[in-house]
């Protein structure tokens, strides 16, 4: 068995453990340089409420995989995941709202083939949706 040969996966949680770290590496990065928010929400409480929707935009992103979400939904999947980070950065309110409607794009896409990963997106749009209207001041 060399370096690259992995052990079998037959239960497919290998896909699992790099879409939650992916999207938790995005997350800690954007936490590391977010800006103040502004949303009526304890400090201390931001910071594990975006870890908690990035694993769940993980678990969600995982279902719709093995259930068969193509290319499409997971590139804009991806570009979500993008935004958010980029919103966290810089809190413009067109990001905000760019950032909104791909969520809601995944959504769509997740939920055209599995309800449960639907399901599991949905806290995430939620939050985002509390999280970024009170800064783009809609």
């Amino acid at each position: 068995m060399s370096f690259l040969d992995f052990p079998p996966d037959p239960k497919q949680v290998r896909p699992l453990k790099l879409f939650l770290i992916a999207t938790l590496a995005a997350g800690a990065l954007a936490s590391v340089v977010a800006k103040p928010t502004t949303a009526p929400i304890a400090h201390g409480l931001v910071a594990p409420l975006w870890t908690l929707s990035y694993g769940l935009m993980a678990v969600a992103a995982w279902l719709a995989w093995k259930h068969g979400a193509g290319r499409p939904a997971l590139a804009v999947y991806a570009a979500q995941i993008g935004l958010n980070l980029i919103w966290r950065i810089l809190p413009f309110p067109l990001l905000a709202m760019l950032m909104n409607v791909m969520m809601l794009a995944t959504l769509v896409l997740f939920g055209r083939r599995n309800w449960r990963a639907a399901l599991t997106f949905l806290p995430c749009i939620a939050w985002s949706l509390f999280i970024s209207v009170p800064i783009s001041g809609l």
